[in-house]
């Protein structure tokens, strides 16, 4: 029953609402192991306990049934059959049986269909295909199923340039923090909301949309998006196993901004059942919020866990994030030295590449580090060899009213270097609070409590 027992593990909460919906099942023994399986499927704690007065074959028959039954939905399948579809078209090998398939499509598709674009660009290819053949009845019936669509699928091929015009907006934003046109913002929205758009360019938007409440650190305008997606996979207009990972990882960022880290963790989890392209940058977020909750041990982990992930990823932008966390989960479990150390070599191995991506998270973890392990006079060698860090920091946090940590970092550096006295240190400080108008972050009182003991509080801005 191992195999039967990783299945009702590998399945999403999303999908049990998906099964449940199914009927048909007469044998009272086999409903009664579905109505297990959707009972199961998302309940981490739960152990499947199979009976063993049943016939295993009745679980390998549920477990083949929910497979069918979840892969009639599968956008994705649909998507990777409609490749195989073109690629037997442009060579002149497309089977009968995918013929009869295609027409039977086209006789019941609408422009809301997810895939709506890929089956009328297909069409088009489909139609040359047919008319040099003398196929006088199909091409007919592609022509007319063309002609029916022509404008909206004029539509979608507007709405994609919109958003790709409005991606390179907000990924500067993402990046610089600075000169969003907010516009952007209820046009996606628009499209995503739209229920006559196909589903590949609502979640097109939706993954624009995300980008946005990321990089403002506001998810609340989101929330009735989410519901809306939710209900979406549920009634299977976007369904497929990669998309519902998709969704509960970008669940697991909504709950973290709204601090209810437990449900995020939660999320979290949903996300990294599916092992995909996706796996490191899911697995980071769930670490990044295990970090936030106080559990490092955990977060270590799962950190390990994708650690030769990340050193073959291509994706330095994932890379540069999952050593940041692995060095602030060794500090947070008491090994701040190891911590260094990890920072120390991928600093040496990548410094070209660290600062065009993640630059400030991967300082401040590898800075922390050093806070901890007592070695100020590293920290000062490493700011006087790149002036930038303060200036660009400072550039930064203007734009998102955040405390400059880093130069926090190197005040307390400087005086614990012996650099300045006590109430220079203060002075800075002060000034460092006064000039971004934010508040201490927990990091930076938890390390001026680390690296002044005692005097922390004489240099606490008032």
């Amino acid at each position: 029953m191992t195999v039967f027992n990783k299945f009702v593990q590998s399945l999403f909460p999303g999908e049990a609402i998906i099964l449940g919906r199914h009927d048909g099942l007469v044998d009272v023994e086999k409903k009664l192991i579905l109505q297990q399986v959707i009972e199961h499927a998302g309940n981490m704690n739960a152990v499947f306990k199979s009976d063993p007065s049943i016939d295993k074959r009745k679980y390998s028959f549920i477990k083949d049934w929910c497979n069918q039954k979840l892969s009639t939905h599968d956008v994705d399948i649909r998507l990777s059959q409609l490749m195989k579809l073109e690629e037997s078209i442009l060579l002149d090998r497309i089977e009968p049986n995918q013929e009869k398939e295609f027409f039977h499509t086209l006789k019941v598709l609408k422009p809301d269909d997810y895939n709506f674009v890929k089956y009328y660009e297909i069409s088009r290819l489909f139609r040359h295909y047919l008319q040099i053949r003398f196929r006088r009845k199909e091409t007919d019936l592609v022509v007319d199923f063309l002609e029916k669509y022509r404008y909206e699928y004029e539509v979608g091929r507007q709405l994609n340039d919109k958003i790709h015009l409005a991606t390179k907006d907000i990924l500067h934003y993402y990046s610089k923090k600075k000169d969003f046109n907010t516009g952007w913002t209820d046009m996606l929205s628009s499209i995503f909301f739209n229920e006559s758009n196909d589903g590949a360019t609502r979640i097109l938007a939706w993954i624009r949309l995300v980008f946005i409440a990321n990089s403002s650190n506001d998810y609340s305008f989101l929330k009735p998006h989410f519901e809306l997606f939710e209900a979406k996979l549920a009634d299977c207009t976007f369904y497929s196993r990669r998309i519902m990972a998709n969704f509960y990882s970008q669940y697991l960022l909504f709950y973290a901004n709204m601090h209810d880290f437990d449900k995020a963790v939660y999320y979290g989890k949903l996300s990294i059942k599916l092992k995909n392209n996706d796996y490191l940058y899911y697995s980071n977020n769930l670490v990044a919020v295990l970090l936030k909750n106080k559990k490092a041990a955990e977060g270590l982990e799962h950190l390990k866990y994708t650690s030769s992930l990340a050193l073959d990823s291509t994706n330095f932008h994932n890379k540069l994030t999952h050593v940041s966390y692995y060095i602030r989960a060794l500090t947070d479990i008491g090994k701040p030295s190891q911590a260094d150390s990890r920072g120390f070599v991928f600093y040496n191995v990548h410094k070209k590449e660290i600062f065009h991506y993640r630059w400030h998270l991967f300082f401040t973890a590898w800075c922390r580090a050093m806070i901890f392990s007592g070695k100020f006079n590293n920290i000062i060698k490493l700011f006087r060899s790149y002036p930038r860090l303060i200036k660009d920091e400072t550039d930064q946090i203007y734009n998102q009213g955040t405390f400059p940590i880093l130069a926090f970092i190197l005040e307390i550096a400087l005086y614990k270097a012996g650099n300045h006295d006590i109430s220079i240190c203060k002075k800075n400080i002060a000034a460092l609070h006064q000039r971004t108008n934010s508040t201490l972050s927990d990091d930076a009182i938890e390390m001026g409590k680390v690296a002044l003991g005692k005097e922390w509080e004489v240099c606490l801005p008032k």
